[in-house]
């Protein structure tokens, strides 16, 4: 069985139109660049539409740019800028920047490139070939300096696609928006039953007895994870809870061992705190989401959140900021609760832990939201639109 197959069986979701819209399209070779190759939602995305393009008829192939040292230093210093309009990159640095992405071996021998985000953008801004271009952050409150940067190279692509109209500045061109998605047949995105997840807590030395709050993610300063321990002290003064900060040293961030270590010294040891650097263990972290009593993403800066649709499909009560494209997904008060501070955090996670009918209703209601609207298959239609214009 194939995973369209799987996902009629899983979710109720037909894949006969799907099958047939793409064996309309023309017979064409893609090339899916990203900057890494995992640990980010951005490439978790990638491999997931790579294979599901090819299982649809379309010829396609997933390639990370292959980049190390000072690229993906300067890399992640722009994307602080591009999110955030008050961080600083030099013309220097930009220079530097696009002189090094000249350099990265990447193939283009196809009819069109998908280009996830800035750092495939440059790589591939010599090529012939058709270029889609993806920008997965929230760009809107760019660094101007960064932005006027890299507009024209945005500009030049054939179809542009962000996740929101508020999610950039005013650009010429083809735009297209599209949310994200999950593929709920991946590892990742199952419902682990609760005897096996705890042989997982296990496994790490978490206890069950008291309630558990998890964030899940890369340990990057935009997620503020140092944020998420602040609040947990603020729940435990009132109810016994442990702590669980899950997630892996994406290959594309150079600053998440740094971080990683910070929150070593921050939580001093804290018998009731779990740092957890997990990479590639989907399964370990579909247990965690799914044994946990609340997920909290108390991001700064935030795309998407891929970690809060995986959290509401398990059915989780859910506590976000209220930035970037997390309240596509959260509807407060009733697929999740928004927070816009380490205070509201703290009261909304107390509220789901006391009232644990509210938090089973928005569990719930949540887990329908994302079936209605961010499963891979809409992703898949959505898609289809582009390729008949670019293809």
């Amino acid at each position: 069985m194939d995973n369209l197959s799987k996902l009629q069986a899983l979710c109720g979701v037909g894949s006969a139109d799907l099958r047939a819209a793409y064996a309309n399209l023309p017979k064409a070779r893609l090339g899916i660049i990203t900057a890494g190759g995992f640990g980010s939602g951005v490439s978790e995305m990638a491999g997931g539409l790579n294979n599901y393009f090819n299982e649809l008829g379309l010829f396609s192939r997933w390639e990370s740019v292959n980049a190390h040292g000072d690229f993906l230093r300067l890399s992640k210093k722009i994307t602080n800028a591009l999110c955030f309009f008050d961080f600083r990159v030099s013309a220097a640095e930009l220079e530097r920047f696009k002189d090094l992405a000249a350099g990265l071996d990447i193939d283009t021998s196809y009819d069109a490139l998908y280009l996830n985000d800035h750092p495939a953008l440059l790589a591939a801004r010599f090529c012939a070939a058709k270029k889609i271009f993806r920008c997965h952050f929230d760009i809107s409150a760019a660094n101007a300096q960064v932005w006027e940067f890299f507009k024209p190279f945005i500009e030049d692509c054939d179809e542009i696609i962000f996740t929101s109209p508020r999610f950039h500045k005013p650009l010429k061109g083809n735009i297209s928006y599209i949310a994200p998605s999950i593929d709920p047949c991946s590892t990742k995105n199952i419902f682990v039953p609760r005897e096996q997840a705890l042989k997982v807590l296990a496994e790490f030395k978490i206890p069950s007895d008291k309630p558990i709050i998890t964030q899940v993610g890369r340990f990057d300063r935009a997620k503020d994870p140092s944020g998420v321990i602040e609040v947990f002290q603020k729940v435990r003064a009132r109810i016994p809870c442990t702590l669980v900060l899950a997630g892996g040293h994406a290959d594309d961030d150079p600053e998440s061992e740094t971080v990683y270590e910070e929150l070593k010294r921050q939580a001093g040891g804290d018998k009731d705190i779990f740092l957890l650097a997990i990479n590639k263990e989907d399964f370990k972290i579909a247990a965690l989401q799914s044994i946990s009593d609340v997920i909290v993403q108390k991001s700064l800066s935030e795309s998407f959140g891929l970690a809060v649709t995986e959290a509401l499909w398990k059915a989780k009560p859910v506590v976000a900021s209220d930035i970037g494209g997390i309240p596509l997904q959260i509807k407060n008060g009733k697929t999740g609760l928004l927070c816009h501070n380490i205070e509201s955090c703290a009261l909304a996670v107390l509220d789901l832990l006391e009232n644990k009918a509210l938090a089973m209703r928005l569990g719930r209601n949540g887990q329908e939201f994302v079936r209605e609207n961010f499963l891979i298959t809409s992703e898949l239609k959505n898609h289809l639109a582009v390729f008949n214009k670019i293809l």
